[in-house]
């Protein structure tokens, strides 16, 4: 298995992919309004952020 490494930014790469990605597939092809698109890509962000986070705990043995 390998080593999970919740860096800074690795942690802010999983944030903005998340972010971006969610945001646009829910406001272009899911056709959500963009107030919606950008809710939901936040949302997508933080529970990014949120799995980093805790897989780090996970592999650290706490």
């Amino acid at each position: 298995m390998p080593d999970a490494d919740a860096s800074l930014v690795s942690t802010l790469g999983a944030l903005t992919i998340a972010f971006l990605v969610v945001a646009l597939v829910a406001g272009t092809l899911l056709d959500f309004n963009w107030t919606q698109a950008v809710l939901l890509g936040g949302f997508a962000g933080v529970v990014a952020v949120a799995s980093a986070w805790l897989t780090d705990r996970r592999a650290d043995g706490d």
